[in-house]
């Protein structure tokens, strides 16, 4: 009987998440590699995460110099959905990657740059700065760093999105295109913390004060 106080800890919490997740569809960028270790079109791509069967009709990614601040490239990500797994991957027309969901030039300049998900309403619904372009820095937070080749910079397990670069994104040297970064530890709660969280969620649930928010993340 010691496993049950556990099992419905774990229970309210899994549901206290469920009820405060996002509500509206939402997308973003999760994993990038723009400098391959050899040809750049054989090796880049850019991963986002979002709702599953999100179409991305009038939604683009934009690259921004960090020279000038000046837009060098924008691909229409038109036609595209998020699949089943909320994994969309991009990657060049001649890649040697599987998985692909849609192909576009996605051989971003090396850094100091930006790249900008704009969504449908012209709104930036995200954005990666890899390397301090001072006054042209065009991310969130502060920069990330700018990686050399055959390294991505990807949003770890559990895709944590503060909007700040810095804090968001980890340096991988083995990408992982379409998967998800491939982090050989995962922190594995206690039962007290996940029992606390989850009695606190039922007296959450409780005083009836429940909510959903409306966020892109």
């Amino acid at each position: 009987m010691k496993a049950f106080p556990l099992i419905l800890a774990v229970f309210f919490s899994l549901n206290c998440w469920s009820l405060d997740v996002e509500a509206t569809p939402f997308a973003v960028i999760n994993e990038v590699l723009y400098d391959g270790p050899g040809s750049d079109a054989d090796d880049v791509f850019t991963e986002l995460f979002g709702t599953p069967g999100l179409a991305l009709d009038g939604w683009s990614l934009t690259g921004t110099n960090g020279a000038d601040g000046s837009v060098y490239r924008a691909v229409n990500l038109d036609g595209g959905v998020i699949p089943a797994d909320g994994i969309f991957l991009i990657a060049t027309l001649g890649t040697a990657l599987g998985g692909v969901d849609l192909s576009a030039n996605v051989d971003w300049q090396n850094g100091p740059d930006s790249i900008q998900l704009m969504d449908s309403g012209g709104r930036i619904a995200d954005a990666l700065q890899y390397g301090d372009a001072g006054g042209f820095n065009a991310g969130e937070g502060l920069p990330t760093t700018d990686v050399g080749a055959g390294m991505s910079l990807s949003r770890d397990l559990f895709g944590t999105d503060t909007d700040d670069n810095l804090a968001d994104f980890l340096v991988l040297q083995a990408p992982t295109p379409g998967s998800g970064p491939n982090l050989t530890t995962v922190p594995e709660p206690g039962s007290l913390g996940l029992m606390v969280p989850g009695l606190l969620c039922l007296a959450w649930l409780s005083s009836g004060r429940v909510r959903r928010r409306w966020t892109y993340g």
